[in-house]
């Protein structure tokens, strides 16, 4: 072989190598990461809450519920209350699952307590979910 074929050869390989085939990481450097999905937020249900049970102790909250309800029933007969159980960011996943289900359990006591007052199953919805912010469980409960 003659040596500018040689050189030629040497050039060609030393630029090829230094090339990379064009893909979706040259337009987007994240193309091929694993999804992120933002957090799920669940809005307020209306203006805000009529009742908030906090249980930093140990909350005494029939009175103040059954009054609510009785009022928002006579306002709205067909009024939907929604019962929001809130709990802080524990630091383990299994930790995190315990807090949500003991915090369902609570959301359940509070809805039945509705019931009890006055309203219709079908009037009442429930929700639990994490709130970062908070140091203790708490309920809210809204009206529609």
């Amino acid at each position: 072989m003659s040596s500018p074929f040689r050189l030629t050869c040497l050039c060609l390989v030393a630029t090829l190598t230094s090339c990379h085939l064009i893909d979706q990481r040259d337009f987007d450097p994240h193309a091929g990461d694993p999804p992120k999905p933002p957090a799920a937020k669940l809005p307020p249900p209306g203006p805000g809450a009529i009742v908030t049970i906090k249980y930093a102790g140990e909350p005494d909250y029939a009175a103040s519920l059954a009054q609510s309800v009785h009022r928002a029933l006579a306002v709205k007969p067909d009024v939907l209350f929604t019962v929001q159980t809130l709990v802080p960011q524990a630091d383990t996943p299994a930790a995190q699952a315990a807090a949500l289900q003991d915090a369902s359990a609570t959301g359940r006591e509070i809805a039945e307590a509705i019931i009890a007052n006055g309203a219709d199953e079908g009037q009442v919805e429930q929700a639990v979910r994490t709130d970062p912010s908070l140091h203790d469980k708490e309920v809210q409960v809204f009206v529609r």
